[in-house]
C-alpha cells in the first residue's frame, strides 16, 4: 500500500486535509480511496482501526485552521457529529 499526502481537502469536506492510499489487489487492479488526515492520524495514535460508524471529531473547531493535534481530536458516532455540526452552523447566522 503507498500513502500519498497529505493533500488540501476539496470545498465538499471543509478543506480539511485528506491522505490518499493506493492499493493493489491480487489480480493487479489497484484500488484508490483517501481518508481524512485527522482520522489517520488519530488511529496511528491510539494503534487501533476505528469503525466506519464513527467520525473523528476536532474538540474545539480549529481544525480546519490547522490544529489537527491529537489532543484536541475524540471519537463520535456519525449521527452525533452532524447534529455537533449543525448546531454550530446554526449559531453562525
Amino acid at each position: 500500500m503507498k500513502i500519498f499526502g497529505p493533500y488540501k481537502g476539496s470545498k465538499q469536506n471543509g478543506g480539511r486535509p485528506i491522505y490518499v492510499f493506493k492499493r493493489k489487489k491480487k489480480d493487479g487492479t489497484t484500488v484508490t480511496t483517501s481518508s481524512n488526515k485527522a482520522r489517520v492520524d488519530f488511529e496511528k495514535s491510539t494503534g487501533k482501526t476505528l469503525s466506519k460508524k464513527v467520525d473523528v471529531d476536532h474538540k474545539d473547531n480549529g481544525g480546519r485552521a490547522g490544529h489537527d493535534g491529537i489532543s484536541n481530536l475524540g471519537v463520535l458516532s456519525k449521527s452525533k457529529n452532524v447534529a455537533k455540526e449543525n448546531k454550530r452552523r446554526a449559531k453562525k447566522k
